[in-house]
C-alpha cells in the first residue's frame, strides 16, 4: 500500500538522519570533553578510529542477520542502542568510556544502515529505488550538516550531559516508531551463506570495480576531513566559523542533489554517474589546495557535494539490482552490509594513509595523490561496469 510505503520511507530516513547527527554532533564537543577527561592526541585519535572499527566488523554480520530476522527489528536495535551510546556519552567520565561509547555506536550504524538500505530496496520496486534510496542519503546529509551545529549550540547552552540526553530521547522514538509497520514474511530469507556469495563470485570484476570505487571514494572523504581543516588555518589563517562554512556548503549541496542523482539513475545511466562522478571529484581535490585565496578553496571544496554525489549514491541501488534482485528471497541486508563495510573500510584508511604521507610529504601532496587514485579509480570502474540489465 502506498501509505505503508511512505510510512517505511519516512522512518528509515528518520533513523538514517538520527545516526548521521549523533555521529556528526560529537565534532564540536567530544575532543574538548575528552582532553578535560586527560586524553592526548592518541587516546583522541583511538576515540575516533573506534567508530570505524565497529562498523567495519558488524555492517556484514548485522546485514545477514537481517536477512534471516526481519529488517524491523533491526532498524530498532540501531536506533535504541543509538539512544543507550548517548546515555554513555553524557554519563562519562573516564576516556575508556568514551572509546566504549564509540564502539556502540559503530555498532549501531551497522545495524541501522544494513537494515535500513534493505528495508528501503525491500519496499520500493526497481522503477523508483533509485530515486528513493537518493532522498534518504539527502536525510543523511541534513543529519551531516546540522550535527555540529546542533552539538554546539546545546553544549553552550544546555551543558555536556543533555547536549546527548536529547538526542538520546529522540533515538528511542523513532526505534519505537518501527512497531508501526508491519513486515512481509517473504521479505525474510534464510539460504546458507555460500549461496548468497553466489552473485559476486559469478561477477568478480564488476564487484572488484565497485570495492574499488567505494573504498577510494571513502577514503576521500577520511583524507579531507581531519585534514582540510588544518590546511584552511595554516595557509589562510581560516577560523572554525569559516571552516564549519565550507564544510557546510558541501553538505548542503549533497542534500540538493542526491535526489537528483537517484532520479538520474533510474534513468539507466548509472555506470556513467559513478565513473564521471569520481573523475571530476578528482579535479576537485586537486583543485582545492591549487587556489590562491580561501573564498576560492572553499567553494571548489564546496563543489565536492555535488561531485561525490555522482559518484557514491548511484552505488546503493546498483549493488542491489546487480547483486539483489527485486528484494524477495534476495541478500539485500548482506549487499548493504558489504557496501557499508567497505565504506567504513576506506574511511578507516583514508586518516591513517593520509597522515602518514601528509607527514612525510605535506598535505598538498597528499591531495594530489588522493585525486590520482579516484581518477584511476574512476576510469576503471567506467570499464568494469557495463549497462546492466533492469
Amino acid at each position: 500500500m502506498p501509505d505503508r510505503k511512505n510510512i517505511i520511507f519516512a522512518l528509515v530516513s528518520a533513523a538514517i538522519f538520527m545516526d548521521m547527527m549523533v555521529y556528526t554532533l560529537v565534532i564540536p564537543v567530544l575532543p574538548s570533553y575528552a582532553t578535560k577527561l586527560g586524553a592526548d592526541t592518541v587516546a583522541i585519535g583511538i576515540i575516533y578510529g573506534a567508530f570505524s572499527v565497529s562498523l567495519l566488523l558488524f555492517s556484514i554480520p548485522f546485514g545477514i542477520l537481517s536477512d534471516r530476522l526481519g529488517r524491523r527489528s533491526f532498524m530498532m536495535l540501531g536506533m535504541l542502542s543509538l539512544a543507550a551510546t548517548n546515555v554513555l556519552f553524557a554519563l562519562s567520565a573516564d576516556v575508556r568510556v568514551l572509546i566504549a561509547a564509540r564502539l556502540l555506536q559503530g555498532m549501531s550504524g551497522a545495524a541501522t544502515w544494513s537494515a535500513g538500505l534493505a528495508m528501503l530496496a525491500d519496499t520500493f520496486g526497481q522503477e523508483e529505488r533509485g530515486g528513493r534510496l537518493g532522498l534518504a542519503m539527502s536525510a543523511m546529509s541534513a543529519g551531516t550538516l546540522l550535527g555540529p551545529v546542533v552539538g554546539g549550540i546545546l553544549y553552550d547552552n544546555l551543558g555536556y550531559a543533555l547536549t546527548f540526553a536529547i538526542p538520546s530521547a529522540l533515538a528511542c522514538i523513532v526505534g519505537l516508531a518501527f512497531l508501526l509497520v508491519s513486515e512481509p514474511a517473504a521479505r525474510v530469507i534464510s539460504a546458507p551463506f555460500h549461496q548468497r556469495l553466489t552473485p559476486y563470485l559469478k561477477a568478480p570484476r564488476i564487484f572488484l570495480a565497485i570495492t574499488l570505487a567505494v573504498v577510494v571514494g571513502a577514503a576521500t572523504y577520511g583524507v579531507l576531513e581531519p585534514f582540510m581543516p588544518v590546511y584552511m588555518y595554516d595557509i589562510f589563517s581560516a577560523t572554525p566559523t569559516m571552516v564549519g562554512l565550507a564544510f557546510g556548503a558541501m553538505s548542503l549541496l549533497s542534500i540538493v542533489f542526491q535526489p537528483v542523482v537517484g532520479r538520474l539513475y533510474d534513468l539507466r545511466v548509472g555506470r556513467l554517474l559513478i565513473a564521471a562522478g569520481m573523475l571530476v571529484s578528482a579535479l576537485v581535490v586537486a583543485g582545492c589546495v591549487s587556489m590562491p585565496s580561501f573564498f576560492l578553496t572553499a567553494a571548489v571544496f564546496s563543489l565536492l557535494g555535488i561531485t561525490m554525489c555522482f559518484a557514491l549514491t548511484p552505488m546503493l541501488p546498483l549493488i542491489s539490482d546487480l547483486y539483489g534482485g527485486d528484494g524477495r528471497g534476495s541478500s539485500l541486508g548482506m549487499v548493504y552490509g558489504i557496501y557499508n563495510t567497505l565504506f567504513s573500510l576506506g574511511l578507516a584508511l583514508g586518516p591513517f594513509a593520509g597522515g602518514l604521507i601528509a607527514a612525510r610529504y605535506g598535505f598538498p601532496f597528499t591531495a594530489y595523490a588522493q585525486a590520482a587514485l579516484l581518477a584511476i579509480a574512476g576510469f576503471i570502474t567506467f570499464l568494469a561496469l557495463r549497462p546492466h540489465a533492469r
